[in-house]
């Protein structure tokens, strides 16, 4: 699954925006103070009061390089079980986590075979991986997401349920509310998304501020 567009709500749109162009260096969106491109992911920032979550993003470039540049450009990175990065073999990549000034928790992935050389944002930076979803009830809420848009739940992580579900390529990252986005020990509450995304068909779950293929 690829995400074409994704967009979450900030106190600061534009400012959030200026963060990700000047200090990430993702592509600015010409015309636009509200957008930024990552690969083929756009990232649009829309004003609301929100609350913090998560989203991933593929880099194509070593681990260690990546954490170089973050140090580098006067990012924070956010210590995981295993410093600054953490190996996760069940889908063989390596992460770094960081936030942005509105608390998001970003993570950059390095896929095994896909992540070589120094990391050049303008270049390495390939799309959206993963979409956090914090929902109340993680079982019903992915039976209605996985039968609204035909995917599959593809696996786990932690030992709460937080549930994978998309593919390798994309997927959401359905937490239960209360659980810490990793690797922070804030919890996750749920906070508006709307997505544009290849999966067939549409999901516009009643109570929830999630919005998936929905204009």
């Amino acid at each position: 699954m690829k995400f074409h567009r994704v967009a979450i709500a900030a106190k600061d749109p534009i400012s959030l925006c200026k963060f990700y162009a000047e200090t990430l260096g993702f592509a600015p969106v010409p015309g636009s103070q509200r957008s930024v491109t990552a690969g083929e992911t756009t990232l649009w920032f829309e004003l609301g009061d929100t609350n913090p979550g998560h989203l991933a993003f593929t880099v194509d470039a070593a681990i260690e390089s990546v954490v170089s540049w973050l140090n580098d450009h006067d990012i924070d990175i956010l210590e995981t079980d295993e410093g600054e990065s953490i190996r996760f073999d069940f889908i063989e990549a390596d992460s770094v986590y960081f936030e942005d000034p509105e608390g998001n928790v970003i993570e950059y992935v390095c896929y095994d075979g896909q992540s070589s050389g120094e990391f050049d944002p303008g270049t390495d930076l390939r799309g959206a991986t993963e979409v956090g979803m914090t929902v109340p009830d993680v079982s019903s809420f992915i039976d209605d997401l996985t039968a609204a848009l035909d995917i599959e739940r593809w696996g786990e992580f932690g030992e709460d349920t937080v549930a994978f579900v998309g593919d390798k390529a994309g997927r959401f990252v359905v937490a239960p509310a209360g659980r810490p986005w990793y690797p922070t020990d804030r919890e996750a509450t749920v906070g508006p998304v709307s997505v544009q995304c290849d999966a067939d068909g549409a999901f516009d779950p009643e109570g929830l501020p999630y919005r998936v293929n929905v204009d």
